[in-house]
């Protein structure tokens, strides 16, 4: 089971309600679309005063994936650091 401050960031990133079954349905909205999720994470990223470039990026990416822990399958996992990786490039 997911903490439940994991399920409610998960769904308000994806736009979904939360509710008794939110836990599989939010699993699945990341594994059919990771790319939707590591989009709104990167908005996420670029509104924070903490990150400030690549690098900051990617320390605040892997922050919030260990945050949502098992919610991302691992190929979910994986196409989220390469979406977040493509659209970081444009801070260099």
């Amino acid at each position: 089971m997911t903490a439940a401050s994991a399920l409610t960031q998960a769904a308000r990133l994806l736009g979904l309600a939360v509710h008794p079954a939110a836990e599989a349905a939010i699993r699945d909205a990341i594994s059919r679309d990771p790319e939707r999720f590591a989009d709104a994470l990167f908005a996420e990223a670029a509104d924070s005063d903490d990150v400030t470039g690549i690098e900051s990026g990617a320390v605040y990416l892997e922050d919030r994936l260990v945050f949502f822990g098992d919610l991302i399958a691992p190929p979910a996992r994986q196409a989220i650091h390469e979406r977040f990786r493509q659209r970081s490039a444009a801070w260099a």
